[in-house]
């Protein structure tokens, strides 16, 4: 046995480095898998005949550090399916109210980093990553530096009505404070603050709520919201504010009543001229430049006027007070002097058809007459001694002849719708008017009653009156 040993040892020395170097190549070739590593939440894939957790990443080039996260552990033995999570630590940069710091950390949740720099989060804490606020309970996504920025609810006294309450906030202005906080303000609600007045710690805010308040003007009612603690905050939330001389029951200094009625009076206040004029008396005289039947103005009269200022005052449109303030003569009495005109001009005129040629003309209020009235009492002679027939006219007694008279008799006229006549009769009811009674016999007989032109015809006589008067 022994010889037998002698003869083969050379042959040992041999055989056990290759076995050796066999073991070796079927520990790394043999055992050679896929590992699934993820780092930093990227999937990786990696081939290694590596035992253990370290082995692996390194034969996926990955270094960790104490502070990188590493699971499972790095000296446990890989299995099968193991899937080996990596989470590198990085630089976070803390930023609170008071100071700035930077931890380095493979934590991935806010709050927790926050806890590792030594910061407990309260309800209603903010947590904000650079500039953005986030959810501190959902992990981060590191794509480059990381600034957390804690921000600390502040305390908000609110006075609502009768009520207290406190709010906490970490937003920046009064106005996200209360949004975030869900307390609403209607566009009527008053609020001690500007909204967009920065938060401060220990701010106490008052808020008062709109009510109805309605508001009595003369004969109208009006009615709207306001928060307003006195009469005349609430007359300007209700646009009615007070001008010039109104004033309101209650006054406008006063709080606004538990009934929430107001009355407003409206006072205008009006200056009123008034005027008392004193008549003037004119004096005619002929005026020879002046056609007949026309006047001039040789020198105007003048009214004389008294004038009188007054104020008056009215409350919601009725007069309350009238005062004269003042009383003066703004101009005296003087009297005019009218010119009658003499003048004669004889013209002509297309008159039914037929062209006269005339030097007066007066409208005249025309009837008709005939010999016999309606009684049967008959008159057939005229007071010219013309019978009562088609072209005779009758006039007042004034105007035909009498002493001081205006002399018609036996002028020659034209009157529209008629023709021509001569003035040769006295009319007792056209006295005192300016009317003529147009002569008709029986058999020819038309009614008048209508207002005309009576023309006086050329040629023109030795003597006229310059003015003619019913």
């Amino acid at each position: 046995m022994t010889e037998l040993i002698k003869k083969n040892k050379h042959w040992l020395i041999w055989i056990v480095p290759v076995i050796i170097l066999l073991g070796a190549v079927f520990l790394r070739f043999g055992l050679k898998r896929n590992i699934a590593i993820v780092l930093d939440g990227d999937p990786l894939k990696v081939e290694t005949s590596a035992l253990t957790v370290s082995g692996a990443l390194r034969s996926a080039g990955i270094k960790v550090d104490e502070q990188d996260r590493v699971s499972p552990e790095v000296n446990d033995w890989l299995k099968a399916d193991t899937v080996i999570s990596v989470v590198q630590a990085q630089e976070i940069i803390v930023v609170t109210p008071d100071e700035e710091s930077s931890i380095v950390s493979a934590e991935r949740i806010p709050a927790n980093l926050l806890g590792e720099a030594g910061i407990t989060l309260y309800p209603h804490d903010q947590v904000w990553r650079n500039g953005v606020a986030i959810d501190p309970d959902q992990p981060l996504e590191y794509t480059g530096s990381v600034l957390l920025q804690y921000v600390p609810a502040i305390p908000i006294t609110l006075q609502i009505g009768e009520e207290e309450q406190v709010i906490f906030t970490s937003e920046p202005t009064l106005g996200a404070a209360l949004e975030v906080a869900s307390i609403q303000l209607a566009p009527e609600d008053w609020i001690s603050e500007d909204l967009m007045t920065p938060v401060t710690d220990s701010m106490e805010v008052v808020i008062r709520r709109a009510q109805p308040v309605t508001v009595t003007i003369g004969e109208s009612l009006v009615s709207g919201l306001s928060a307003a603690s006195t009469v005349g905050e609430a007359l300007l939330d209700l646009n009615l504010p007070l001008q010039n001389l109104d004033y309101s029951i209650p006054a406008e200094d006063a709080p606004l009543p538990a009934t929430r009625e107001i009355e407003v009076v409206r006072v205008d206040e009006d200056v009123v001229l008034t005027t008392d004029e004193v008549a003037y008396e004119n004096e005619y005289v002929e005026d020879p430049d002046t056609l007949l039947d026309t006047t001039s103005v040789i020198e105007p009269g003048q009214l004389g006027i008294y004038a009188t200022r007054e104020r008056v005052r009215y409350a919601n449109g009725e007069e309350v007070w009238r005062d004269v303030d003042e009383r003066w003569q703004a101009s005296e009495p003087r009297d005019g002097v009218l010119g009658y005109g003499t003048k004669v001009q004889v013209r002509t005129e297309v008159v039914d058809g037929q062209t006269i040629e005339y030097w007066r003309k007066i409208s005249v209020y025309a009837v008709s007459y005939k010999p016999c009235d309606s009684q049967g009492v008959c008159h057939y002679g005229t007071a010219g001694g013309f019978p009562v027939q088609q072209g005779i006219i009758a006039v007042s007694p004034y105007w035909y002849s009498v002493p001081n008279g205006l002399a018609m008799a036996d002028l020659n006229v034209y009157i529209p719708g008629y023709g021509r006549a001569i003035v040769g009769d006295t009319c007792g009811g056209c006295y005192g008017t300016y009317m003529i009674d147009l002569a008709y016999s029986e058999e020819n007989y038309v009614p008048w009653s209508t207002w005309t032109t009576m023309y006086f015809l050329t040629p023109v006589p030795n003597w006229y009156p310059a003015i003619i008067t019913p």
